[in-house]
């Protein structure tokens, strides 16, 4: 019968578009990239719900969770369900792109939360109650179920511990924060990071240990089933691509006295991921001049498997930017990241770092487009014309974001320290911290067509700036020698130059002048960095540049170059490059490898990396693979089914990827071998 009133109400839907049915459609695209199933199958054998909007958040959430299906996944260790065909409807923007601090979750408990909270009579306490019990008559549903019971009996425990006491096992640790996680996912977050898991959980690992419940082995294989259990339902996770489900989990890094803090967890994990070689969850490692050799040398070791982690973010540069740019000097020294790489304060926070991308290409072809551009008379005249249509461009997105505001998330503030003292969501000016932080793309692309102009139009007068606009605004049309002449810049972005750093730091400084004038809606600052997401699907839309770009064609991944450059001249570009201020959204150098080349100068690389911490680089991160692999796998793909690689701040397999980044990534292995 109930089989029967889905197909009913799924066939009135395609008429009258429910929002249930607008969101199995929705569903339906992600889950199509994984499952080959018809759309008219997928959306007959589910039964969607959208919990519609109430007087409150949390009352919305609350009979969301009482609604929603009790499906664990297959897993003999942990207890994990998401029911991945309801959720809530939406008025706002969600707060997502966030990795939280499970503190409480593992060293509290929901009964020591409630309580401080029965003390208030404010709407803030009375929605975190609502929330608790909420989850606790969800864990109810799961005990009276005998199925689940009989399967689950130790899992129910370790949850059941959450709502009585803080953890008393590494294993309880683990399952907690899983069951706490899956309510993230089924209320419409995305991107969800877990934080510094070897910090939180370490106490109760020694003890373990101590008491002989657990061994290092034993540990290993639990973290191994933790990201197991993680990379289940990795279609619904996912965002832009499949694969892109932000689940960072952040390791080691200096304390506050200038100490590097790591301990066996911090190898654990890492370990763990070397060993499972899946694409997700992703594993950060916060590095230092100061970290221990054999455990860089672990992180290199992991690399050399092609998973592309951990991604590596320097703390000797990292740290201080934070507390230039405002936030508390314990915060900084605590510093997670969202999704990717962005520098985030976690819990006391309403930061979102990746709430839009600028593209530096823009305002410059706006620039380009005008009449006034061919008049110029050197490229000191063509940088001020960008300055005043750069700070346009920032104006009327920073106006346009300093209006957002965001869904209440009763979820979320129910671990915030600040919210619980100022009794507020945390979205409410229950935060400490309220930034908006920017990524961007087209860097490289303006300093490369400054470069070129300065080159051929300035110096050896080869082209006037007419005739090089004409051909660029014909998309270089039967005239490819002149984008291979474009395309052939030397000293561009991302190498040694003087004109490629200056040009760089002359824009970097405009954009962070412009971002100073603007605040958030609750009075936060604006950031960026210099690395996106978007470097492809910016690109599409944005038409032919002066350094060999046609229509469409994709911008530098990050922090990269354009032409085969070895990796030293890469790093000592970005070792240049001043990241404090507004300019701490993420900073990545990004480079590709071979394996062999790896694998025979560990050592050098290892060197090069400390360099790097101790002269300024921001973040690294690279794919190890090489194009004779990657051609393959494009060429049969069936041979290939575990091939991994780095796509942006996320690593997927490679067969899942569309064509373009397929293709893009075969043009960059192929470049980095020639300089190999």
């Amino acid at each position: 019968m109930f089989g029967i009133k889905t197909k009913i109400k799924t066939f009135l839907g395609t008429f009258c578009l429910t929002k249930d049915y607008m969101y199995g459609r929705y569903l339906f695209n992600f889950y199509n990239n994984s499952n080959s199933i018809s759309k008219r199958n997928f959306l007959c054998n589910h039964h969607f719900y959208v919990q519609p909007s109430e007087k409150s958040k949390a009352a919305q959430i609350a009979k969301l969770i009482d609604k929603v299906e009790i499906c664990p996944v297959q897993n003999n260790t942990f207890f994990y369900s998401i029911d991945c065909f309801k959720t809530v409807a939406l008025k706002n923007h969600i707060f997502d792109n966030y990795s939280v601090d499970y503190t409480d979750i593992v060293c509290s408990s929901f009964k020591e939360i409630k309580n401080k909270l029965i003390k208030s009579n404010s709407v803030y306490a009375k929605n975190e109650i609502m929330i608790i019990e909420a989850l606790a008559h969800y864990y109810k549903r799961c005990l009276e179920n005998e199925q689940i019971i009989r399967r689950y009996k130790e899992q129910l425990v370790g949850i059941g511990s959450l709502f009585e006491r803080p953890a008393e096992s590494f294993f309880e640790g683990l399952q907690r924060i899983l069951f706490f996680n899956q309510f993230l996912w089924q209320t419409r977050h995305k991107h969800n990071g877990f934080g510094h898991l070897d910090w939180i959980l370490y106490d109760l690992y020694k003890n373990d240990l101590k008491r002989g419940k657990i061994t290092e082995d034993s540990a290993k294989n639990m973290i191994k089933e933790f990201f197991m259990v993680l990379h289940e339902n990795c279609w619904f996770k996912s965002t832009m691509l499949l694969g892109d489900t932000g689940q960072i989990i952040v390791l080691g890094g200096l304390e506050e006295h200038g100490e590097y803090k790591c301990n066996e967890l911090t190898y654990l994990f890492i370990s763990a991921s070397k060993e499972l070689k899946l694409p997700e969850p992703k594993v950060l490692l916060r590095c230092s001049k100061k970290m221990p050799d054999d455990l860089l040398e672990l992180a290199i070791d992991c690399l050399t498997t092609g998973i592309g982690a951990p991604f590596l973010s320097n703390d000797d540069v990292v740290i201080p930017a934070l507390i230039e740019f405002g936030y508390h000097k314990e915060d900084a020294y605590k510093y997670v990241t969202s999704a990717c790489w962005e520098p985030l304060i976690s819990n006391d926070s309403c930061d979102q770092n990746n709430i839009q991308s600028i593209n530096f290409a823009y305002p410059f072809i706006e620039m380009l487009n005008d009449t006034k551009f061919e008049e110029c008379k050197s490229v000191e005249e063509i940088l001020k014309a960008y300055k005043s249509f750069l700070a346009e461009y920032v104006k009327n997105i920073l106006n346009n974001l300093s209006k957002i505001e965001f869904e209440e998330d009763p979820l979320f503030s129910i671990l915030s320290n600040s919210s619980r003292k100022r009794e507020k969501d945390i979205v409410r000016g229950g935060a400490v911290y309220n930034n908006l932080g920017l990524t961007s793309v087209g860097m490289g692309t303006v300093v490369n067509s400054l470069i070129n102009i300065k080159k051929y139009v300035f110096e050896q007068k080869k082209y006037s700036l007419m005739e090089l606009n004409k051909f660029r605004k014909n998309n270089f049309d039967n005239n490819e020698n002149i984008v291979v002449e474009l395309g052939r810049i030397d000293d561009g972005y991302g190498t040694d130059s003087k004109d490629s750093i200056e040009l760089t730091t002359q824009i970097i400084e405009m954009v962070s002048a412009e971002f100073e004038k603007y605040r958030t809606r609750l009075g936060g600052k604006f950031k960026f960095g210099l690395s996106s997401p978007n470097y492809i699907v910016d690109a599409n839309n944005t038409s032919a540049t002066f350094d060999g770009r046609k229509n469409g064609d994709p911008f530098l991944v990050h922090i990269s170059s354009k032409n085969p450059k070895s990796i030293t001249e890469l790093i000592s570009f970005a070792m240049k490059l001043d990241y404090k201020g507004n300019q701490l959204n993420g900073n990545v150098v990004d480079f590709i490898v071979t394996p062999k080349l790896l694998q025979n100068n560990k050592k050098k690389f290892m060197t090069l990396f400390r360099t790097a911490f101790g002269h300024g680089v921001f973040q690294l991160q690279m794919n190890v693979v090489d194009s004779k692999t990657l051609i393959a796998a494009k060429q049969n793909p069936d041979l290939f089914p575990n091939l991994i690689v780095r796509v942006w701040g996320f690593s997927a397999y490679f067969n899942d990827l569309p064509e373009e980044y397929k293709n893009l990534l075969i043009e960059r292995a192929m470049e980095s071998e020639q300089v190999a």
